[in-house]
């Protein structure tokens, strides 16, 4: 009798113990379970984010690359294609590095300007100032935006993904 007296409070201990061990890890594995899932789908999204952004800026290469060479409507196509591309950075910004975001910002500002050098390099042509003036104004201005920052921006959009992939290397 006086040997239970000693055990009980000790086995009351450790059941209890085993009740509230029980308790904090269910709560601490559905919070992990939660975190997981949620950080799952947010990498997820991310990595998609980047995928498309790589569509678009390849896309984007593509028909610059022949731009010379276009009809009004492979132009409106540019212009859609690149608005399509400043509508879907401006609504995934939250997934996006703010390295990345000043990047698109100043793909942004080129592309105007060099719709601007296009636009003036064809009325120089139609006003037969300078034929070859105005093409070259427009090629220039293209080459830049093609070759200054679209591949940077894919150079760190790969980089970013391989770190969140954890590929470095």
């Amino acid at each position: 009798m006086e040997t239970l007296k000693i055990i009980t409070p000790g086995l009351i201990a450790i059941i209890g113990n085993i009740i509230f061990y029980w308790i904090i890890k269910s709560r601490i594995d559905k919070s992990i379970e939660k975190y997981k899932t949620s950080y799952a789908g947010v990498f997820k999204e991310r990595i998609e984010i980047y995928r498309k952004l790589l569509s678009m800026i390849y896309e984007l290469q593509r028909k610059l690359s022949v731009y010379m060479y276009n009809t009004e409507e492979d132009v409106r196509d540019i212009q859609i294609k690149f608005n399509d591309f400043i509508n879907f950075y401006l609504i995934n910004q939250p997934f996006l590095s703010t390295s990345l975001i000043e990047k698109i910002k100043k793909i942004r500002e080129e592309y105007q300007q060099c719709f601007e050098d296009s636009y003036i390099g064809q009325i120089k042509q139609k006003n037969q100032i300078t034929l070859t003036e105005g093409a070259l104004q427009q090629v220039k201005s293209r080459n830049k935006l093609m070759t200054n920052y679209f591949i940077s921006m894919q150079e760190q959009i790969i980089s970013e993904m391989r770190r969140d992939l954890q590929i470095e290397r």
